[in-house]
């Protein structure tokens, strides 16, 4: 698995769960999903740092 697919395998599984098979709406829910799980992920990592 290269980093790229790592980096997107959040919103991919939501989109594979959720059954979205559209390009476009996989895109924007993939996008979405993305967002919300890595900005998450460094706040959390960066918080006990504060």
């Amino acid at each position: 698995m290269n980093p790229t697919q790592l980096f997107l395998l959040p919103g991919n599984l939501v989109s594979d769960v959720l059954h979205v098979d559209e390009a476009d709406s996989r895109t924007m829910i993939r996008t979405l999903v993305n967002m919300l799980f890595w900005n998450l992920v460094v706040v959390l990592s960066v918080l006990p740092f504060i």
